[in-house]
């Protein structure tokens, strides 16, 4: 089991990094959205998600990257349009997604003592829900 992370941030913030802009592109009105991203340095193999979401990291972790992940939703299969919740501050449009492709790889490095490479197969995905659209919270919120 491996499971690859960008860390947990000083806010704790976890499982996010920065990708270069113009790796993703979203169309709501087609019900569309793509992520491509290539070399994302800096994440960590941390074995398991139980680990992954431990501060201690008790199993340990090792340097990994993600070589590449391609992502592609579409075929809008529900809509929840005006979502509005005044109490959270929170609304938007969002779009349940019928047909979901991932395509990962991900490397820890021999050096690490370790050495394991995963390449996902797309044909074989499995997505059980996906979801896009846009939101506004927070001070974003129009009451």
């Amino acid at each position: 089991m491996h499971s690859w992370d960008a860390g947990i941030s000083e806010s704790l913030t976890f499982w996010t990094t920065p990708v270069p802009e113009g790796s993703a592109e979203v169309d709501l009105e087609a019900g569309t959205a793509e992520l491509h991203a290539e070399n994302i340095c800096a994440v960590f193999d941390a074995f398991t998600v139980g680990n992954s979401l431990s501060l201690g990291r008790p199993a340990g972790f090792v340097s990994g990257r993600i070589d590449s992940v391609d992502i592609k939703w579409s075929g809008v299969t529900k809509s929840f349009l005006g979502v509005h919740d005044t109490k959270n501050t929170f609304m938007g449009n969002f779009f349940q997604i019928g047909d979901v492709t991932i395509a990962v790889t991900a490397i820890t490095p021999r050096s690490t003592g370790h050495g394991f490479r995963f390449v996902s197969d797309p044909a074989t995905t499995t997505v059980n829900y996906a979801q896009i659209g846009s939101e506004s919270n927070g001070s974003f919120f129009i009451p």
